[in-house]
């Protein structure tokens, strides 16, 4: 059995080594994150920063007392640990893939809540899913030295299930005390809303997400369209403005309109030179939808999109679009 002494020495030789290992965690799946969604949805994902947290040493010291480790450097799988907010149940196997699906670490399965409700459908009960992950060898980061045998726990929790377990576990469970038989009866019930609110919220996004699929599917083409011919770095994409725009003009594109677009990019490239000397002066000519303005000018009535244009504080941007197509005035 390890001696306190001991333990204590290799908490404090170690208390950059785990920082540093949470940090690298925590900013390759923030990359991950940033890479599959974009950086607007991205910041829109995460519901709390996602920030690496090291077990103080006489925090450490304690829970060894009370849990009568033998062997806690690796029986003690929580001396760094990062944490994960998402809004919905459904994000939550977003993030598990990430992990599982990285080169840079051993991750194992330490809880997971959707394996206990099937042993247990009858409990309502603290619900999160949690990760033991240790690097694949010894690695240096960030000028610091890391065990492979350091290990950081890794939560992914709902937003709500995160406002539960800040309740419970903070209020109710950690201080020493009674808790009555009635405030159990509250809590259960309370995780049980909490189940129901989230199929709910998660119905209304699938709701959602099916209604404006062709919205969001021409977006990205018109992303990949815009990286291709005009180039990541004049990019700085706007959902909102985006979104205002489509939905605005939904009835005049199809799974065909970004096929058209390109054919007018490869027949006017002068599109292409504009779009890049404004893109840096002029918000939306960094928008993906700039795009699909500028084959909109060519193709209905001018009128009509001056009556129906949603940014009354960009009419300027739409005057310069119709007058490089010679459309600046009605037809």
């Amino acid at each position: 059995m390890m001696e306190q002494d001991e333990f204590e020495r290799y908490l404090i030789e170690n208390q950059a080594a785990f920082a540093a290992w949470g940090t690298f965690i925590s900013s390759k799946i923030n990359e991950k994150i940033s890479q599959k969604l974009g950086k607007d949805e991205a910041l829109m994902f995460l519901k709390v920063l996602a920030t690496p947290r090291v077990k103080t040493v006489s925090s450490a010291l304690g829970k060894v007392s009370r849990k009568g480790y033998e062997d806690p450097v690796n029986q003690m799988t929580d001396l760094v640990g990062v944490r994960f907010v998402v809004l919905l149940s459904s994000h939550i196997e977003d993030v598990s893939s990430m992990i599982e699906s990285s080169l840079e670490w051993k991750a194992s399965i330490s809880k997971d809540y959707l394996s206990e409700i099937d042993k247990n459908p009858k409990l309502f009960d603290y619900q999160s899913k949690h990760y033991e992950v240790r690097p694949i060898s010894d690695l240096i980061y960030d000028e610091i030295k890391i065990n492979k045998n350091i290990c950081c726990e890794v939560q992914i929790r709902t937003l709500l299930q995160h406002a539960y377990a800040e309740l419970v576990h903070d209020s109710v469970y950690k201080p020493v005390g009674e808790v009555p038989k009635a405030a159990e009866r509250q809590i259960a019930r309370s995780m049980a809303l909490m189940e129901t609110t989230d199929e709910l919220f998660c119905n209304t996004m699938e709701i959602l997400t099916n209604v404006n699929k062709l919205r969001n599917d021409f977006l990205a083409d018109l992303q990949g369209l815009f990286k291709e011919k005009i180039g990541n770095h004049y990019l700085n994409c706007d959902l909102k403005i985006n979104y205002l725009l489509l939905d605005e003009f939904r009835d005049y594109y199809d799974e065909g309109s970004i096929n058209k677009i390109l054919t007018l990019i490869n027949k006017k490239k002068y599109i292409i030179t504009k779009v890049k000397q404004r893109s840096e002066t002029r918000h939306i000519f960094s928008q993906p939808c700039i795009l699909f303005l500028y084959w909109l000018s060519t193709t209905i009535n001018t009128d009509t999109i001056k009556s129906r244009w949603p940014l009354p504080g960009s009419f300027d941007d739409l005057e310069i679009i119709l007058s490089d197509t010679g459309n600046s005035t009605a037809h």
